[in-house]
């Protein structure tokens, strides 16, 4: 009798049951989460062993409290009831995704800020019963910005250039500021200037106090400039940095082609932390003797007749205009210590610093219009006057590169623009409202 029992017990075929089911049971909720037909199948010792287990044992334990909390949304999601609603409901938001992925994130939020005041109406007039946060959240915006939007429309001005409250929403523009942007912007003497040196010099004349960014972008908005085209170049690695002027100098020479067909090479001295043109010299040739002219010219008016010993760092490219025996004596017999250092050879970094102002030379020369060669002295006269003494520089904001040169402390300008700022804010919210 025995023996066979023994047989019977191992011809026996023993269920395995997934992990996941045991899991249930030893939280109490298989009755929630799994049908009756199937937990009916299940032995009641069986059954009963789970339901003693402890679910401390269990890897991820911790996400218990989270799981039951979500239990009487899981209930009314398994409910036969609303089981065709359920199955609609998960389509929807397989088409949503899927119109996600056809249409492009940055496309969706373009079409729902387009649209904002119909998605305002929309979210406003939903049932109590909705949860406006998850709606928003289905529409891509967050809760805050769909409070910001609904605010504005609530305050909104015919008076305003924005449209809205001056008073409640500060940190506006005014009218007055935008004809000055399209005044300085058409003016023939800044048509050579960069858009960011013509805010500099609205923002010290005192005319205007928004800042750079929103200066470009009203410029595009009112058609002023046009959107530069995306470009993928591999952005150049950031130059060495001085921290006073006279620390580094970068020398290097470019071409021009005058109207008449003459070439002329300008060779330029140029210092690395107020950007300031130090010297330069133009000539019909390239070669050491007009390098040096230039070079000589700069120690000259940076360290005068007596020099005092002091560390220069001078920063070339690997021409033979610039690495030669006449500099190289030049060097070992002035008194002021340079170290010559060739670009992408002695040092990692590009002599990049240099090249960019020879492409804002570049420009003002095909801004001047024709040039002939009997004026390009008295041309290139004007523009290192215009480029150092009038002309605010990208990097010293409404600064230029002659005053950041004698005052080197300007070179900080944060707390100007902070104050600015707190001074248009502090304004518009005392502003008299015209429409009242």
């Amino acid at each position: 009798m025995d023996f066979s029992f023994s047989i019977f017990v191992l011809m026996k075929k023993y269920n395995r049951y997934h992990s996941t089911i045991k899991t249930s049971y030893a939280l109490g909720i298989h009755q929630l989460i799994l049908p009756d037909s199937f937990t009916s199948s299940i032995p009641r010792s069986t059954s009963q062993n789970w339901k003693e287990l402890n679910p401390e044992k269990f890897v991820g334990n911790e996400f218990a409290s989270q799981i039951e909390n979500d239990l009487e949304k899981i209930k009314v999601i398994l409910d036969e009831r609303v089981k065709k609603m359920t199955t609609a409901f998960h389509t929807f938001c397989r088409l949503y995704l899927a119109i996600l992925e056809f249409i492009g994130k940055k496309n969706f939020d373009k079409i729902i800020l387009q649209n904002r005041e119909s998605v305002i109406d929309m979210v406003s007039n939903l049932p109590v019963e909705f949860d406006r946060n998850l709606v928003c959240k289905f529409l891509q915006i967050t809760p805050h910005q769909f409070k910001i939007w609904n605010s504005k429309r609530s305050f909104k001005c015919p008076v305003s250039l924005t449209g809205y409250c001056t008073k409640r929403f500060p940190n506006q523009i005014s009218q007055r500021e935008i004809n000055v942007l399209k005044s300085l912007m058409s003016r023939k003497r800044f048509s050579t200037w960069s858009i960011a040196s013509i805010w500099g010099y609205a923002i010290k004349k005192g005319h205007i106090s928004m800042s750079r960014t929103s200066w470009y972008r009203y410029c595009l908005r009112l058609g002023v400039t046009e959107k530069r085209k995306s470009s993928r170049k591999l952005r150049k690695k950031i130059s060495v940095r001085a921290s006073r002027p006279n620390e580094i100098w970068h020398a290097d020479v470019t071409e021009f082609v005058t109207s008449d067909n003459v070439k002329f090479y300008i060779h330029t001295v140029l210092d690395n932390f107020s950007r300031k043109i130090i010297a330069y010299s133009v000539s019909r040739d390239k070669t050491a003797k007009t390098r040096l002219v230039s070079l000589k010219e700069a120690i000259l008016l940076q360290f005068g007749q007596i020099l005092s010993p002091t560390d220069l760092d001078l920063i070339v490219d690997g021409g033979s205009e610039n690495n030669n025996f006449r500099i190289r004596n030049f060097i070992r017999h002035c008194q002021v210590k340079i170290h010559k250092k060739v670009a992408l050879k002695d040092v990692q970094f590009s002599n990049s610093m240099i090249e960019g102002h020879f492409k804002i030379l570049k420009k003002f020369f095909r801004s001047y219009g024709e040039i002939h060669s009997k004026d390009i002295h008295k041309v290139m006269e004007y523009f290192v006057k215009d480029y150092d003494c009038i002309r605010p520089h990208y990097q010293h904001q409404f600064y230029t590169p002659d005053e950041i040169h004698n005052n080197p402390e300007l070179a900080d300008v944060k707390p100007i623009l902070n104050r600015i700022n707190k001074e248009r804010l502090e304004n518009n919210r005392n502003s008299c409202c015209k429409a009242a």
